[in-house]
């Protein structure tokens, strides 16, 4: 079974990275030595029934398979590139690296590293899309972006910044009225002892 849209070694093989399996524990799995199970990584093509047996080992389904979300294609033929993908959006979206790596909560050299990397791992994919304030699925499929252009604006990122910084002040606000409220109280107690004392 060939797609012209997906090379079914590659795909394999991102799927038992994303589901944490060893290649060596795939291959035992199937019953077959470690070096078949590179030989079955590097074809690009793959019989339905070889594919099927494989699904089934792995628990997902054959239509899993092919529209598994960690590798969705591009109409070349080629994997999208996950770090790639994020410097494209940071330079259409024109986001400042550093504040988007602290909302990432990593340094800016860590960004970076992703970057280099063909594919994050589900967690790194959750949080850069939190980050950028959009789906999983829009990160991985370009054409939802463009639907979602408008309402993940940098403005909005900005307003939405603007409107966490003055909660964080208010809440502080509140923290040091209470801290004054309890000093006066205390103060007012002293003075009534004073006064007590003295009479």
């Amino acid at each position: 079974m060939q797609s012209s849209l997906i090379h079914m070694g590659h795909r394999l093989k991102q799927i038992l990275k994303q589901k944490k399996i060893k290649i060596v524990d795939f291959a035992t799995m199937a019953g077959f030595t470690n070096q078949i199970a590179h030989y079955h990584l590097r074809k690009s093509d793959m019989k339905r029934a070889t594919m099927e047996r494989f699904c089934a080992l792995i628990g997902i389904t054959p239509e899993e398979f092919m529209r598994w979300n960690g590798a969705m294609q591009l109409t070349n033929g080629k994997s999208i590139h996950h770090g790639e993908r994020l410097q494209h959006i940071i330079a259409e979206k024109g986001l400042n690296k550093s504040k988007l790596a602290g909302r990432l909560d990593m340094s800016r050299r860590t960004m970076y590293n992703l970057f280099e990397k063909e594919n994050f791992s589900p967690d790194e994919l959750d949080r850069v899309a939190k980050g950028l304030d959009m789906t999983v699925d829009s990160f991985l499929n370009p054409g939802v972006v463009q639907e979602a252009r408008n309402t993940d604006s940098e403005e909005m990122m900005l307003l939405r910044e603007k409107y966490y910084k003055q909660l964080e002040e208010y809440t502080q606000l509140l923290k040091s009225h209470a801290a004054l409220k309890d000093e006066l109280l205390q103060i007012k107690k002293e003075l009534a002892a004073f006064r007590k004392q003295n009479n």
